[in-house]
């Protein structure tokens, strides 16, 4: 009997190819969504002229950016052409997990859409779908970037990628720039192709992020001593990944001592498996070393931490910054040459500590991709 319901099944199981084939604007649930420009669109406002087409981007992903300048060329061409373009951030951004975020300088909530948006020019709507993911979820998207196109009619032509994601500037070779050229002579014949980018996150994913959150409350912190000549093994050596060293005491002011301990340790946790590496040293005495310990584990910051005395770090005190008075806290990342990048004293930005991880480790991953 088992057999015969499985055989019942595959006879009436539609394909998927012909479920996606099917899809039109009209299957697309009603919404009213904001994009960074601070317009409502709703979905009447989708049919074009001679055709639509709807590009699911995300913010951290790296395909995505690769395509932005091509989106932009692509918009003045549709425009001339009466095709409507409008591209929709997909994501639920809180359940992202972090080391999805060690690509991007921003992530897919709505204000980092408007920063990417403006810091890119771009000439699109660019619409948020990230919280109840209407669009995303009607069309059965799961991976960005992916472009759909219908024609005049609202009927679905393509779905696919929108070209090759090693020649982005490519335009007129681009799968989704041939569909449209099939389009303005009436060849609606459907058409896709595989698509290569970065998963979806939905809603339910969160679950995913809260384990992973769990698993990083409870690594182990260690903090151990540091003399002069280990701590000067780490910042003398000739490396092929960044080093940010922060060095601080438990006499510092507590609030700072901690908003900037958590700054690294998020940061840390984003970037660390693209090879970052982060060093705190503190300066106390043996009998303080407790102290020190229970802040680094509030801050959750499993990275590599020492404790030495003042007379140990003068080769690390070169790397303080000109400005201010205190001796500490203060931090610099060096690059794998030992070039000195971004160093600050007192408090950390974590806008600026973030793009200077995300810079050094681009530099570093070309350099090796040079060789």
């Amino acid at each position: 009997m088992k057999t015969i319901y499985i055989f019942f099944l595959l006879l009436t199981a539609k394909p998927i190819c012909a479920l996606v084939e099917s899809y039109s604007i009209n299957d697309i649930e009603t919404f009213k969504l904001k994009s960074v420009e601070g317009k409502f669109y709703t979905k009447e406002n989708l049919k074009g002229k001679f055709g639509t087409i709807i590009i699911f981007l995300s913010n951290h992903c790296r395909v995505s950016q690769k395509f932005q300048d091509y989106i932009i060329l692509m918009c003045n061409i549709l425009e001339e052409k009466g095709i409507k373009l409008f591209v929709v951030s997909p994501n639920f951004e809180k359940a992202i997990l972090p080391d999805e975020l060690a690509y991007t300088d921003s992530g897919d909530s709505f204000e980092e859409m408007k920063e990417r948006a403006n810091w890119k020019k771009y000439n699109f709507p660019f619409i948020y779908d990230g919280e109840k993911q209407i669009i995303t979820k009607s069309l059965n998207v799961k991976i960005t970037p992916t472009a759909y196109l219908f024609n005049k009619f609202g009927k679905l032509i393509y779905s696919g990628r929108l070209g090759n994601h090693d020649k982005p500037f490519e335009i007129e070779n681009s799968e989704l720039y041939q569909a449209v050229k099939r389009l303005l002579i009436g060849d609606f014949k459907y058409v896709r192709t595989k698509v290569f980018g970065t998963s979806i996150r939905f809603q339910e994913d969160m679950k995913l992020v809260e384990k992973v959150h769990k698993r990083y409350a409870h690594e182990s912190i260690y903090l151990n001593y540091g003399d002069e000549r280990k701590l000067n093994f780490f910042l003398k050596q000739n490396t092929n990944y960044p080093r940010f060293f922060y060095i601080w005491s438990i006499h510092d002011n507590p609030a700072q001592t901690r908003e900037n301990l958590i700054t690294i340790s998020s940061s840390y946790k984003i970037f660390r498996k693209r090879g970052l590496k982060v060093f705190t040293v503190c300066i106390c005495e043996e009998e303080e070393k407790k102290i020190a310990l229970e802040i680094l584990k509030r801050a959750q910051l499993s990275s590599l931490n020492f404790y030495t005395s003042g007379n140990e770090i003068s080769e690390l005190s070169n790397l303080r910054s000109s400005g201010g008075y205190k001796t500490t806290p203060f931090c610099r990342l060096l690059h794998g040459d030992g070039k000195f990048d971004y160093g600050t004293n007192g408090l950390i930005t974590q806008k600026k500590l973030k793009n200077s991880f995300l810079s050094a480790l681009n530099l570093e991953e070309y350099k090796k991709n040079q060789k």
